[in-house]
């Protein structure tokens, strides 16, 4: 079998997701998931349905959750519970990604900085302010900001247009299934965080892999040679 084909592409620019990427949130998100559904219907969620609850906007795991189980209670009043209760963990309980806040700072004026998430600018901000990060970041794009959710490109393509970059320009660190088909479809390089893929993302698509964000820096991404997928 011959060796995959590597390249070095010319980056200017670095785009994140943050859940799963630069926090280990995924997991808290499920388990607030199935703990509600028990607690508030009485539903026990078959465990292989947390792979689809996370790496998407809530709205985008809602709609997948109500074609599968029937929910005795209105969309909105649903969400908005779920979410606060969310918010209520979060704010106890963020783990940092290894090497997260400081790959973020290495990378700060030497490379142009974006955030796309799924999650809602509250926890995006609230996250980005513990990790002390949040003015490293040119865009931070939340649902509330794209209309479709990851896997669709949506999210990634108005970061990159917003900051004039070409997709053949940017690197995107991603985590789940969702997230990196999302930045393999705007047309940019694709690097998969394997730290907290808790449910077994499917991650083969990525451009590259690593275990985490520790020593990540301009050094690093200088040396940086990916796989050409087609």
């Amino acid at each position: 079998m011959s060796r995959p084909s590597l390249i070095r592409p010319e980056l200017s620019t670095v785009l994140f997701d943050l859940d799963g990427t630069l926090i280990d949130s995924e997991a808290t998100a499920a388990k607030v998931v199935h703990e509600s559904f028990r607690e508030w219907w009485g539903i026990a969620l078959d465990p292989t349905d947390a792979a689809q609850i996370t790496g998407r906007t809530w709205d985008s795991m809602w709609s997948w959750i109500e074609s599968k189980y029937k929910i005795p209670e209105s969309r909105e009043s649903a969400l908005h519970r779920l979410v606060e209760r969310y918010r209520a963990h979060l704010a106890n309980d963020i783990i940092e990604i290894p090497g997260a806040s400081a790959a973020v700072r290495a990378l700060h004026g030497r490379f142009r900085l974006g955030l796309v998430s799924g999650s809602h600018r509250r926890e995006i901000l609230f996250a980005l302010d513990h990790l002390q990060v949040r003015n490293c970041f040119e865009v931070i794009y939340g649902a509330e900001d794209y209309l479709r959710s990851k896997p669709a490109p949506d999210g990634y393509q108005k970061a990159l247009s917003t900051l004039g970059v070409a997709p053949q320009n940017a690197l995107i660190f991603e985590d789940s299934e969702a997230g990196i088909a999302s930045g393999r479809a705007v047309g940019a390089w694709v690097v998969a965080i394997r730290a907290a893929n808790h449910f077994g993302h499917d991650q083969s698509s990525a451009h590259g892999s690593v275990q985490d964000l520790q020593g990540v820096n301009a050094s690093w991404m200088s040396l940086l040679e990916l796989e050409h997928r087609d």
